[in-house]
């Protein structure tokens, strides 16, 4: 159990996570992408439509868990602080939520 101003620490170091998440998905398809057009190129195209659905497999994996634990981790932040689980984190709660990380 931590304090106030830990929780709040976490709940907005979850949410820029978060946010850092969701702006390299695009890139990493791509590279996928990229990917599996060369080993498509090198060897026969089943090869490479194979790599594309293995690696964005385990890419959709990985960011599903991304997501569970930057979520668990707001929680435990609004828990931390004693709040109630809102369903959306809007522009208002954080500012509240960042008052309290600087005090």
């Amino acid at each position: 159990m931590g304090s106030k101003k830990e929780g709040a620490q976490r709940v907005l170091d979850a949410h820029a996570s978060s946010s850092k998440v969701k702006g390299r998905l695009v890139p990493v398809a791509v590279g996928i992408l990229a990917i599996g057009l060369v080993v498509a190129y090198l060897t026969r195209w089943e090869f490479g439509l194979a790599t594309v659905l293995m690696c964005g497999l385990l890419f959709q994996y990985a960011v599903e868990r991304m997501n569970t634990l930057l979520e668990a981790s707001i929680a435990n932040g609004l828990k931390d602080m004693g709040w109630e689980q809102p369903d959306e984190l809007d522009e208002k709660t954080l500012s509240k939520i960042r008052t309290i990380a600087e005090k």
